[in-house]
Order: structure tokens, then C-alpha cells, then sequence
């Protein structure tokens, strides 16, 4: 409480004990009772505040029943598609071949190619066997009739027969795709050719050529069967030194003097020696 308080209290009132709370009170100083005073005088000099007006309240829009109703039908025919969506059954998977890489469709391509040639390949075979089956009952039949006419047959008959087989022998390889024949190559090539004979030649542009065909040469696509045996030039050096006729000279030997000499003027050749000492004696 201020001085000025007490005073006019004291004044009105005369003495009065102290409240014990207000003796528990610490002193206020100038300072404070300066402040107090200056907030006293502007509560009184300050304007009253005005009531700020409240605000308007938002009106509502209307609701359209109908529009809600709408609302709901929708939201009801959208679940009732995603129940029948989950209900069905999940769609099979596609084919995803079309959309394999280069390396898989290319193993698939090559196991594909691979089987064809597998069952040709078979085809061929079966059938080469079937011929076989064939020429061999036909064999044992001509071996049964040659036995009993061993007697009439000449050795022309027996060799036409013979050839015969040999047609029908090359007839079964051509159709299990063999080639028979010889090879397209006039110089020695090992991989198809074999050698069985050498002919010497001085001629060294013939070295290594084929000089003469022993046999055909047996081919399954590139897999040779048996090669073609044949006959090879090979330069020879030697040889065309042996071969080369000698040259005359006029020059004469001792030896050709001597028998000169031992000549009788008639042409006829002198006894020896050892004749004409038994002659004299």
C-alpha cells in the first residue's frame, strides 16, 4: 500500500493495528510507487475500447437430396464392380516366347534345326537299311541259283551279276545322301585324298598333282567316309640328271687308242698278247 493510501486511511479511520500479512510485506520503494502511479493515470486518461461487432455467421449451402442419392447409387455400383472384379478368375499368363532374347531364340532355333536333322537323318537310314534288307535276299537267291547252275554258268555271267550289286550298292548310298565319285581337286588334299603311289617328274610344276585316280572318294556332308585313293607326281631333282642323253665329244680316250692299234689293216681286231706268243711257239 502507497504512503498517500495510509494517510487517507488514517485520516478516516484513526489508528488501526496492522494486518500481519501486509507487516510480512516487503517495503516499496519510490521506484515502484512512481510506476504504480503512472499506470493509474493512464487507466483513467485512456479511451474505453470499443466492442468489436461479431462476425456474420456463414450461411450454409443447401443440401440436394437428390444429389446425395446419386452420390450413394454410384459409390454402390463401384463396389459391386470391385466384388465382381475380385470374384473372377485370374487371367492365364501370355505366351512370353515372343519376348525371348537373341542367345534363347537362338538355342530354341538350333535345338528346332537340330531335331528336323535328327528325323531325316533317321528317315534316311531306315530306308538305306530297308535297301540293304532287300539287296540281300536278292543276294542269297542269285548265290542259291548259281549253285545249281555252277555247271552252265561262264565267268561273263557271273561278273555281270556281280556289277549289278555293285549299281544297286551306290543307289543305296545316294539315297542316305553319300556322294560317290571323285573330288573336285587336281593338287594332293589330305583331308579327302590318300597316296598309294609315287611318280618321280622333273617337272617341278607337277609336284604335288594328282597323277592318276586308284578309287572314288565316299562323302556324308562334310564328314568324309573314305577318301579317294591316288597317285601323285613328286619332283625329282635326280632324275632329270639320269635322264638327260650324253653328249659326244671328238676327244678320244686312251682306252679307244689302244684298240685302234690292236686292229689288223683288214678291220679285223689283233689277237692278244698271250695268243701271238702261242702262235710263235
Amino acid at each position: 500500500m502507497s504512503d498517500n493510501n495510509r494517510l487517507k486511511n488514517f485520516l478516516v479511520n484513526g489508528f488501526q493495528a496492522l494486518d500481519p500479512r501486509e507487516q510480512a510485506e516487503e517495503p516499496v520503494t519510490d521506484e515502484e510507487t512512481f510506476e504504480e502511479d503512472i499506470a493509474e493515470a493512464e487507466e483513467t486518461t485512456a479511451p474505453a475500447e470499443e466492442p468489436q461487432p461479431e462476425p456474420a455467421p456463414v450461411a450454409q449451402p443447401a443440401v440436394d437430396a437428390e444429389a446425395l442419392k446419386g452420390i450413394e447409387t454410384e459409390l454402390i455400383r463401384i463396389r459391386y464392380m470391385l466384388e465382381d472384379l475380385s470374384a473372377r478368375p485370374a487371367p492365364e499368363a501370355p505366351d512370353m516366347g515372343a519376348y525371348l532374347t537373341t542367345r534363347e531364340q537362338a538355342k530354341s532355333l538350333t535345338a528346332a534345326i537340330g531335331a528336323l536333322e535328327s528325323v531325316s537323318s533317321n528317315k534316311q537310314l531306315l530306308r538305306a537299311m530297308e535297301q540293304v534288307s532287300v539287296m540281300r535276299e536278292d543276294f542269297s537267291k542269285l548265290c542259291k541259283g548259281m549253285r545249281a547252275r555252277i555247271g552252265e554258268m561262264d565267268a561273263e555271267t557271273v561278273l555281270s551279276s556281280f556289277e549289278a550289286y555293285e549299281v544297286d550298292m551306290e543307289n543305296i548310298l545316294s539315297d542316305g545322301g553319300v556322294y560317290v565319285g571323285r573330288f573336285d581337286f587336281d593338287r594332293l588334299n589330305t583331308l579327302h585324298q590318300r597316296i598309294v603311289g609315287v611318280v618321280p617328274t622333273d617337272e617341278k610344276e607337277k609336284d604335288g598333282t594328282i597323277a592318276e585316280r586308284q578309287s572314288d572318294g565316299y562323302k556324308l556332308g562334310e564328314k568324309v567316309l573314305l577318301k579317294e585313293r591316288v597317285t601323285v607326281y613328286k619332283y625329282t631333282p635326280a632324275a632329270d640328271a639320269g635322264d638327260s642323253p650324253e653328249v659326244e665329244t671328238a676327244s678320244e680316250t686312251p682306252s679307244e687308242t689302244d684298240s685302234k692299234q690292236l686292229e689288223d689293216p683288214n678291220g679285223e681286231p689283233a689277237p692278244a698278247d698271250g695268243a701271238a706268243k702261242e702262235d710263235k711257239e
